[in-house]
């Protein structure tokens, strides 16, 4: 931000901000009015001299400031010992899109000349002459005028007619006027100029931006002024055909149809737009193609400006950080959490208390949604095992036999449990155990199942299954008569204490070994219907 001392305030009403550019009539600032905050282009002279050219500037604005896509004048006048004009603040200038583009493409060029004629046409029938038309002087509206081009730097301009509508007079032996590159051949001569030679400017302008360069660019020479010398030389003497090589003929027969004119000569300013407009039908340009490059070309420093902008207005502000608590900190995002719009963030990245302040934030289901990968897994492993020994360990039916079976383990292999819902009954002498039986079904029924190659090491025997089908699954099935011997078995244990304890070995193995002998999944589903 500039110091405040640099700044200085223009009649108690506008303030420079900062530098724009300087020249050899001084410098100009971008300001502002601070009534109504708007910006404003402020050009101050180096020194108070007589003559200025902000005076005469500041009497051809005046002039045509019923013009269209002419600056407006706001106030003009002596700050100190300065003078001053302050006038509307524009856009940027041709010479800074050349920067990107390099050159312009044609339909951007046709649209460019169609302006530009316009826009001299009606200086010229308010009487003056701009005489130094270049890039440099061409500047882009702002906001809604962004499609508009304004011509600016009236330090050099001139009435050609005075108040009794007289044309000036030609002369001979005059100063060079204008900027040598665009130049026309009367201002290398030395004589009076005229309407031709501001559309003649605009010719070489045109060209040069629709071929990046002009050839006296090239040109070694000693000083200014036999730069100026040399450039007038190669101008008078390249055939029109070498000057217009690879671009539309029409630029050339432009040039040809204005240097023939005499010095008094008003242009034909709807010739000249007609052929331009002939370019615009042969490549079949509409009114609506005319579109200037930086439109839809790279972005300008405008659009990254937009950008920014953005950016900052998507950041989190300070007050919606604290809506939880007084710790802002917690809710400061990368670009990248910004650029996907995750509340959160990376759950991996935070903090617990971090984790808490955005759970609160957050629905039940978006918190289930978001549980983090370790969490869902242990959760997944946990249900996996709890449903494997569900399947293999507990019975349906009440009263029924559980055997309980962890694979991870051999030594479980031997426990057998009872269930809670088995009928006891105790007696003096003896215990007697008696399970309820159910009347097996009067079909066999079969189950499908997965081999299970990890009960097959553990058991030391191989399944035996019937193949149907190579794509169909393993069909097994458990003889009756082998259930019914381990129902009775278990019905007739009415022992004493030692045999009990011997029988109770003898039927946990003979369950053990009836559960492998087939499928020991096959066994357990299909005692759970016998039973």
């Amino acid at each position: 931000m500039i110091n405040q001392q640099l700044q200085k305030l223009i009649n108690n009403t506008f303030i420079t901000k900062k530098r724009v550019s300087a020249g050899s009539f001084g410098v100009v600032y971008c300001g502002q009015d601070i009534n109504t905050r708007a910006l404003v282009a402020i050009k101050i002279d180096k020194c108070n001299k007589e003559g200025s050219s902000l005076e005469r500037e500041a009497e051809i604005l005046r002039r045509l400031q019923k013009v269209p896509q002419i600056p407006k004048l706001y106030w003009a006048g002596k700050e100190g010992d300065s003078n001053v004009l302050v006038i509307q603040y524009l856009g940027r200038d041709l010479t800074h899109y050349l920067k990107t583009f390099r050159k312009f493409s044609l339909r951007c060029v046709l649209n460019i000349a169609e302006q530009m004629i316009n826009i001299l046409e009606n200086i010229h029938k308010n009487k003056v002459l701009h005489r130094d038309i270049k890039p440099e002087n061409v500047l882009v509206g702002k906001e809604e005028e962004e499609n508009l081009l304004y011509i600016v730097d009236f330090g050099i301009s001139k009435f050609y007619k005075d108040e009794n509508d007289s044309h000036i007079s030609y002369r001979e032996n005059q100063p060079f006027i204008g900027t040598t590159r665009y130049a026309s051949i009367n201002a290398h001569k030395g004589t009076s100029l005229s309407r031709k030679d501001d559309l003649e400017s605009l010719g070489y302008m045109l060209i040069f931006l629709l071929k990046g360069q002009l050839p006296w660019q090239n040109l070694q020479f000693i000083d200014e002024e036999d730069k100026m010398r040399q450039v007038g030389l190669m101008k008078m003497k390249m055939e029109m055909t070498e000057l217009c090589k690879g671009i539309p003929l029409e630029f050339g027969r432009f040039l040809e149809y204005i240097r023939g004119l005499p010095f008094k000569a008003e242009p034909n300013y709807k010739y000249c737009q007609s052929l331009f407009n002939k370019v615009c039908q042969e490549h079949n340009f509409q009114q609506k193609d005319l579109i200037f490059d930086w439109e839809t070309g790279p972005k300008s420093d405008k659009n990254d400006d937009k950008r920014k902008q953005t950016i900052e207005v998507h950041l989190p502000s300070s007050q919606n950080s604290n809506l939880v608590n007084d710790k802002p900190s917690l809710f400061k995002k990368s670009k990248e959490d910004v650029s996907s719009n995750n509340i959160g963030g990376s759950l991996l990245n935070y903090s617990l208390e971090q984790l808490e302040m955005n759970s609160l934030l957050k629905t039940p289901e978006q918190r289930k949604s978001n549980l983090a990968p370790d969490i869902n897994r242990r959760k997944n492993r946990m249900q996996s095992v709890s449903s494997y020994n569900d399947s293999h360990s507990e019975l349906e039916n009440n009263g029924s036999i559980m055997l309980g079976i962890q694979p991870s383990m051999i030594s479980r292999l031997s426990k057998l449990s009872f269930n809670s819902f088995s009928r006891v009954r105790d007696s003096k002498l003896n215990l007697t155990l008696t399970p309820e039986y159910r009347k097996p079904p009067k079909q066999e029924k079969k189950l499908t199942i997965t081999p299970n190659s990890y009960i097959e090491q553990i058991s030391g025997q191989k399944k035996k299954s019937l193949i149907k089908n190579s794509n169909s699954q393993q069909q097994l099935s458990l003889k009756k008569e082998e259930v019914e011997e381990t129902i009775r078995d278990f019905s007739k244990m009415n022992e004493t204490d030692e045999g009990i304890e011997c029988k109770y070995m003898l039927l946990k193995q003979a369950s053990v070994n009836a559960r492998f002998k087939k499928s020991i999944n096959g066994q357990a589903k299909i005692l759970q219907k016998q039973f």
